[in-house]
């Protein structure tokens, strides 16, 4: 159980805007980006809002022109909610751009972080196959034990015995085929 209580080093994997500054400037232009959408819907529903609200008589802004009257409060709001749709459609199509720069840049970003993860990678990969090691003697012992007891004709229901299936098989089974894939990735 010593394995269980040790404590390990706490170790932070580092972000991918942390470990790539062009991805750092692509999330920081995507969160800008959403703040002006934001910002904008807001505006637009709230001018909406007063459009329904309003029930005096619009004029068109140039007819109100050529009769010398002021432009209603209502056709300035629609010419805003008219500029807002343009400027959120244009948002948009920048978030669009911004995804598909930000998944092309995540490869290389991912690259970084792997870089610089390696290390503690290797450590745990290391501490894990030590550990499994040591399951796997453990578990030849308990198999030696199984066996002999069998061989001697011996009845050991009152033991409970235990089959550790979730190892899978003994010479091919979970474990083994751990540790054979942590060797062949080089840990």
């Amino acid at each position: 159980m010593s394995l269980l209580k040790q404590k390990t080093v706490p170790f932070v994997v580092p972000s991918l805007a942390d470990a790539d500054p062009a991805y750092a400037e692509l999330v920081a232009k995507q969160r800008d980006l959403l703040d002006q959408q934001a910002k904008f819907t807001a505006e637009r529903v709230g001018l909406v809002a007063s459009i329904r609200a309003d029930t005096s008589r619009e004029v068109d802004p140039k007819v109100a022109a050529l009769l010398g009257d002021p432009v209603s409060g209502k056709a300035t709001s629609r010419q805003r909610v008219g500029e807002i749709d343009t400027h959120l459609k244009t948002i948009a199509n920048a978030l669009e751009i911004i995804r598909i720069r930000l998944a092309d840049a995540r490869s290389k970003a991912s690259l970084a972080v792997c870089a610089k993860v390696k290390p503690e990678y290797a450590r745990r990969v290391k501490a894990m196959a030590e550990a499994l090691e040591q399951v796997q003697v453990a578990r030849a012992h308990y198999d030696e034990l199984r066996s002999d007891l069998d061989a001697n004709d011996v009845s050991w229901g009152s033991l409970v015995p235990m089959t550790p299936a979730f190892l899978g098989d003994y010479r091919d089974g979970h474990v083994p085929r751990w540790l054979g894939e942590a060797k062949r990735a080089g840990y």
